[in-house]
Formats: structure tokens, sequence, C-alpha cells
């Protein structure tokens, strides 16, 4: 009898944890209810700031329509046959680019993971760099992989200008060589710019013994070199920097404590390759979109899943012109507007004077143009992704030059017609996220610089030199120096030389 009882026992335990469980939602489910719940009180929100009545009954009807919606496994089935579940928790998320379709693409090409499997876990499992599949680490798997139908993506072309997962790796922002030669050239260490056993593709933040055993060595590799938005260190933010010397005694042994740190948002910030440029952030890198699998709260994560070309200054200043770092003392101290600059990241539209002071810090020079425009307007792709060769400066980096887009005194700027769909320029407009930016077709002149590079936003139209924004759409008409005043050497067009007289401050812009 004791046994009986012991067996119907275990017996009626195991059907109330089954029932139990069976009448659990799945948390597929619950992902999508508090989904519905979300864009009911956004429409509801919205309802009560519509006066017109054709407008109120198109919101009513969707407000009905999510308030009657059920949870369902949501398949994607691909042009390939494959199926992808990945929308089923993922009801809200953005589209991630026109030029990368999900409906064509799917999710896995570029994340990797699971993506039939419905448990969270065994979905996310080997996906690629954590989630973050531009991470230089991961990229060749997805941003440089192969598309469903076979043909390469960013790497693996013919022409240099689409393989940037190679090139990348090469830039001086990912192998952060142009430090690491400055550095060792001021403690002696080498006379000339290249720095002896620095690979192709291989970073200074794993240089052995940068410093030959100087006492700073080890605060170089950690604020330095380790600190890069490409190579998957912590973002130089200045509000953001765990590494940024609060006293002399921290500066002294490389070390702070976040709890120190003025406007520190959710602990550090790392580094996300390729993601670092193209998913635009806000100043606490946290997530505002509408999918609710992933928290606002959870730093370290783009505005919205949406990849862009049109990279707005305010992007780059998250890195760059943050402050001014000490060679010698291996000490960064942010400049001190640097709340007013971070503000200025989510203010929109900016003044003059407002770019200007976040564009450049007390006593660098430039011209006009360059604060009318955003960087990407000048720095070209091979500029900001690398050609393939191994620099260890800046100056030797860096593909254009004032005489590029304005020409010489001798000369107007260097052209190339269209004449076939194969020039690279119109392969690569589809890549173009600007919606404002004037389409090429066959017959069109741009511009192209000293070495080749092709400036599709530069044109040659009738009597006219044109530059249109690549953030803004915006058209600049471009001066030349051939029948101007300009009184410069044809064969000294560098951009220091030009800003001998093309002279700006921040003080005085």
């Amino acid at each position: 009898m004791k046994k009986a009882f012991l067996l119907a026992s275990l017996f009626l335990i195991l059907m109330v944890i089954l029932t139990l469980k069976q009448s659990k939602a799945p948390e597929w489910g619950n992902y999508q209810t508090e989904y519905f719940t979300e864009q009911t009180s956004k429409l509801q929100f919205e309802l009560g700031t519509i006066s017109d009545a054709e407008e109120q009954m198109r919101i009513q009807a969707e407000i009905a329509s999510y308030q009657n919606r059920k949870p369902e496994i949501v398949n994607l089935v691909l042009p390939n046959g494959e199926v992808e579940r990945c929308q089923t928790c993922h009801l809200g998320l953005e589209e991630i680019s026109d030029s990368h379709p999900s409906n064509t693409l799917g999710c896995a090409v570029c994340h990797g993971g699971n993506p039939r499997s419905l448990d969270k876990t065994t979905a996310h499992a080997q996906m690629y760099g954590g989630g973050h599949p531009g991470s230089l680490d991961a990229a060749s798997l997805s941003c440089g992989g192969t598309g469903p139908n076979g043909a390469a993506c960013h790497s693996g072309n013919h022409e240099l200008a689409k393989n940037q997962v190679d090139s990348v790796k090469t830039s001086i922002m990912s192998t952060k060589a142009g430090e690491l030669s400055v550095v060792r050239r001021i403690f002696g260490l080498d006379k000339i710019n290249e720095v002896p056993g620095l690979s192709k593709g291989e970073g200074a933040f794993v240089y052995p013994n940068p410093l030959q055993g100087r006492p700073n060595e080890e605060i170089f590799q950690q604020s330095c070199l380790s600190q890069c938005h490409q190579s998957g260190g912590d973002l130089l933010l200045a509000s953001n920097n765990p590494l940024l010397a609060t006293t002399e005694q921290e500066a002294s042994n490389g070390s702070t404590s976040l709890s120190n740190q003025k406007g520190v948002a959710n602990g550090n910030v790392l580094g996300n390759g390729c993601e670092a440029c193209h998913v635009l952030t806000n100043p606490t890198h946290t997530y505002i979109g509408n999918d609710t699998t992933i928290k606002e709260n959870q730093s370290g994560r783009g505005m919205v899943h949406r990849l862009t070309t049109q990279i707005p200054y305010t992007q780059c200043n998250q890195c760059h012109n943050q402050g001014t770092h000490d060679p010698i003392q291996m000490k960064f101290t942010a400049r001190p507007d640097i709340d007013k600059v971070t503000l200025d990241w989510q203010a929109g539209d900016l003044t003059w004077t407002d770019r200007v002071s976040d564009y450049y810090l007390p006593g660098e020079l430039f011209a006009r143009c360059e604060v009318s425009l955003d960087c990407i307007d000048c720095h070209t792709g091979l500029d900001t992704m690398g050609d393939g060769e191994l620099y260890t400066s800046q100056h030797e980096a860096v593909h254009i030059q004032c005489l590029d887009c304005h020409g010489t005194k001798d000369q107007p700027p260097l052209t190339q017609k269209l004449e076939s769909q194969e020039d690279l320029a119109l392969q690569m407009q589809k890549q173009v996220t600007n919606p404002k930016f004037p389409t090429l077709k066959m017959g069109d002149e741009i511009l192209v610089t000293s070495k080749g590079e092709a400036l599709p936003f530069l044109r040659h139209e009738g009597e006219a030199w044109n530059l249109s924004s690549r953030v803004t759409g915006k058209t600049f008409k471009i001066p030349l120096v051939i029948g101007s005043e300009c009184e410069q050497n044809p064969e000294d067009q560098g951009a220091d030389s030009c800003h001998r007289c093309h002279d700006r401050t921040a003080e005085n812009p």
C-alpha cells in the first residue's frame, strides 16, 4: 500500500508539473504580447494628438488589430528555401538596410546562430561576435561572408573598394600603428615611421614590448593601444572612458574608477568594428527602437537596428575630438567643454558656432569648408577603411587633399566620365542610404583623387563644380583655385600648406 501510495503521489506531482509547463506561455509569446501592448500604447497616445476624423479612424483600426492579435510563430522563407524564425521573438526589429533586405538575406547570414530555434539559448549559440557581427574578429564571417545567392559580400572581390573587411584591418584606426610609431619615435626607439616587426593586419595593441620595458609601458598599452573602437577595446568616449585619468596619482599608474567619471553611462562600451561607424549611437549607447527583446537600459547598442552610410560628424566625434593626449605621461585630458559636445550629439541640426566648437580643439587650424561639411564628405572610403597598405602615420594614410576638390591655380580637379554600367561608382551607388543624394547616371562627370579613387559625391555639371553632402544631401558649390588670386605653389597643395592662409580656429572662426 505504501508503495502504491508513493507511486500515485509521484504520478500526481508529475501531472501537475506537466500541466503547469503546458499552460505557461512560451518566452517568444511573452515577447510578442509585450510588443502588441507597447504598440497599442504608442498609438493611443498618438490618437490623443490627432484631430482629423479620418486619421483617427485609421489609428483606432490599427489599435484594434493589435488588441486582437495572438502570439504566433513567424516563419521567414528565404528565396533559397531556408526557413528562419528570428522574427518570432524580434517582432519589432527594424529592417537593417535597403541593400540588405531580410526577406532576401535573412538574419543568420550576418548574425550566425541557429535561426530555426525558438529557444533563446539555442538560437543565440554560435552567433558571430556574440550578437555584434561587425566586430573585426567576426567580420570575415558576417560582413565579409557569402550571401545566400553565393555572391561575395564585403570581402574576396576583385575591386579593392569592395573588400572593406579585408582592408579595414590594415587601417590606422584598427592597427593603432600611428600611435605606436609616434610614441616610439618620441622615446628615441625608432628613427623612422616604420615600426619594425608590425605585420599587416596585426594591431599595435598586441605589439610585444612597445616601449621596451620602460616604466610607462603598461600605461601605454592599456590607455592607448588597447582602447580602439575597431579592435574590440573600450570606446574612447571622454564622457564614458574608464581609463581617463582624474587625478595625478591615477595618471601616474594609469588606473581610475568608473565611479569617479563624470557622465559615465552604464560602464564600459566595447568597440565593435564596422558597427562603430555604420550603426548610429546616442551618448549612452542604448537602444530606443521597437524590439521588446532588447532592453533600453543595456549599454553597447545602436539606437536602432539599422546600417547607414549617412555618418554624421557627431558619430565620428564619439571617438575623435574628445580631448588631448600627453604621449610622455600617457595621460588623456578631456576637453573642458565635453559636456556641451556630448549634448550636441543629440541636438539635431547645429549652428555654425556649435559645429566649430564640436569639431576642433583650441589651437587647431581649419578651412571654413571643413566645418560646413561632415567628415565623410571629404574623407574617402580608402581613407577611412584602409587601402590594404600598412601605414604608421595619419599623413601617409590619408588619400584626399585640398587639390582633389579645388584643383590648383594651373588646372581644375581631375574628373572621370561614367561610360559603363561596370563603373565602380555606379555599382557602389546602391550602398548609399541617403534618399536625397542625387542619383548617378551614365554620362555624369565625377571627380577623382590624384590617387585615382572615384568621388561620386563630387560632380562637374556644366559650368558648376558641386559637392552633395552624403549626410544631408545638401549641395555645396566648390570654389576652384584656378582663376582665383591664390598664390599657392601647385606642387605644395597639402592641407597643412593651405591652412597657412585658410587659418580659422575655434577661437576665431
